[in-house]
């Protein structure tokens, strides 16, 4: 193969490569290579270099909660859903938890031309309201947690931490470190 040759075809491969990275991006799979939109980057004169700093370090921690609260409703609706049915939500759920979740549902309903949160309910679910399910529904999940104080310690620590982040606080080093820790070991026993 002659060098030009070499080189075009590196060059293509690089821009098929380039392409594949962005459309995992567009699909939720960040490779480190997604288009930033310019416009959503807050700009440097528009807040406080404060206000900007301390969200910046609470960035991270808004991901690692995200990431572990959607992965517990996941694990909740795959597991109820393979063992009790379809039906899971209605015959697993407690009904105050049932309730409280359609009536956000239906609050979100009302305003059409706002986006909503789920298309399950389990999305309207309060972070609080996923031990709760857990702990009604033992049987089906004994398996994979030492016990029911386990889940309930590790998510009454983590609601704490979590209404100081989601209502727009700051979170020192040592809680932070507490919520890693509790989701590293979240992590090691449910994989």
């Amino acid at each position: 193969m002659k060098p030009i040759d070499s080189l075009k075809k590196l060059a293509f491969n690089g821009i098929l490569a380039t392409d594949s990275l962005i459309a995992l991006a567009k699909d939720g799979i960040d490779a480190g290579v997604a288009e930033k939109n310019e416009e959503s980057k807050l700009e440097g004169s528009d807040f406080s270099p404060i206000l900007l700093s301390r969200a910046r370090s609470m960035g991270d921690v808004y991901e690692g909660f995200f990431c572990l609260e959607n992965a517990v409703r996941d694990l909740i609706e795959e597991r109820l859903a393979e063992r009790k049915g379809q039906g899971w939500w209605g015959n697993s759920v407690p009904e105050k938890v049932q309730k409280a979740a359609e009536g956000l549902r239906i609050k979100e309903e009302n305003n059409k031309y706002h986006a909503q949160r789920s298309t399950s309910l389990i999305g309207y679910t309060m972070f609080g309201n996923l031990s709760q399910i857990i702990i009604a529904n033992w049987d089906n999940f004994s398996d994979l947690f030492p016990d029911q104080h386990w889940i309930s310690s590790r998510f009454t620590d983590l609601e704490l931490s979590r209404n100081i982040i989601m209502h727009t606080g700051v979170l020192p080093e040592i809680e932070i470190g507490r919520i890693k820790s509790i989701t590293r070991d979240w992590i090691r026993q449910v994989g």
